[in-house]
């Protein structure tokens, strides 16, 4: 990165890399738009062919009705599916978009510090303090070896544990 390159001309020339379809073409609107479109035709022409079988006592009639009807709901799925593809294809974009820039804001941050060991627990420990010695509930009891006989060992419940 050269020191005149702006942060946005860095992700304009990373998104051109990845070969990602600008959306300022406007042809994922268009298809958004068109789903809507159906969708509604999908619910005018479903309440148009409700109400023709409903006025009339000819079969012929109220079978056309039933054809319009299965049509309205083919367009009322089509136009659903185009809508909710572009509309998560907008989102995503967007989402892909912010992790790429928090990936390489945070890969800068990380270059920019030297790590010299791997985080763990202290090899020894602090002065004035103790180390760490795992105890039983029974040794800390008694004062003696954990499961001595002055002090058996209970569960949770109060019980005597079983060995």
């Amino acid at each position: 990165m050269t020191s005149t390159e702006t942060r946005a001309d860095r992700f304009v020339r990373e998104l051109a890399d990845l070969k990602v379809a600008d959306p300022a073409t406007g042809h994922p609107r268009l298809w958004q738009r068109l789903g809507v479109t159906l969708m509604v035709l999908g619910v005018v022409l479903g309440v148009t062919a409700y109400l023709v079988s409903h006025r009339t006592t000819s079969p012929l009639v109220q079978g056309d009705a039933i054809t319009i009807g299965l049509g309205a709901i083919t367009l009322g799925v089509i136009g659903s599916a185009l809508f909710i593809r572009y509309s998560l294809t907008g989102f995503l974009r967007f989402w892909m978009a912010r992790q790429s820039y928090e990936l390489s804001m945070l890969a800068e941050r990380m270059a920019g510090r030297e790590i010299y060991e791997l985080p763990g627990p202290d090899p020894a420990p602090a002065a004035g303090r103790p180390p760490m010695v795992a105890s039983t509930p029974a040794s800390t009891a008694a004062g003696t070896g954990a499961g001595s006989a002055a002090a058996p060992s209970r569960n949770s419940d109060g019980g005597a544990a079983h060995a």
